[in-house]
């Protein structure tokens, strides 16, 4: 290769490593909305022991709880440690209790901390912290199905670092 080719190229190879790398902006929940459910509301299924160990915290949560999350659900928070929860949906449509993954890790936050973020008229749900204390210490952001299953959008990985409070977009 000559050395005008040479120098092209090389300057060439170093502009496409000085261009800005785009890192991929979070979903927002204004983008995945939908209608809420105002409907007449079922009675928790405590078809499982599990469930009906926590009869009374389901119980209370379709009582009291405005839906909160993918137009029809209600999430219960189970406690599983001191920096740890396990998020649960409870479908006011059909009584169905729905269970994930755990989310933990926080370490120190501020008082406003909330480790899953979530809006009534949105089918996107943000968990905070590791999921089952194991992998990425972040913000995971899942879209809602109709059947109340989670598909996985978008990760964050904050290292762990949660004391800025996080607002819902």
């Amino acid at each position: 290769m000559s050395r005008p080719l040479q120098i092209i190229a090389a300057a060439l190879l170093f502009a496409c490593y000085a261009l800005p790398v785009r890192a991929e902006a979070p979903p927002k929940f204004g983008d995945h909305t939908v209608k809420v459910y105002t409907g007449k509301r079922a009675k928790p299924r405590l078809d499982h022991e599990f469930w009906r160990d926590r009869s009374e915290t389901y119980r209370g949560a379709m009582e009291d709880n405005k839906v909160n999350a993918g137009g029809r659900y209600i999430v219960v928070i189970l406690p599983c440690g001191s920096e740890c929860q396990a998020p649960t949906f409870l479908d006011v449509r059909s009584g169905r209790i729905t269970q994930f993954f755990t989310v933990s890790s926080w370490g120190e936050v501020p008082d406003d901390f909330e480790p899953v973020i979530s809006r009534a008229d949105s089918r996107l749900i943000m968990f905070r912290g590791k999921r089952n204390e194991q992998g990425i210490n972040g913000n995971h952001y899942y879209l809602i199905d109709d059947r109340g299953q989670l598909k996985h959008l978008h990760t964050t990985d904050t290292g762990g670092d949660f004391k800025a409070a996080l607002k819902a977009e």
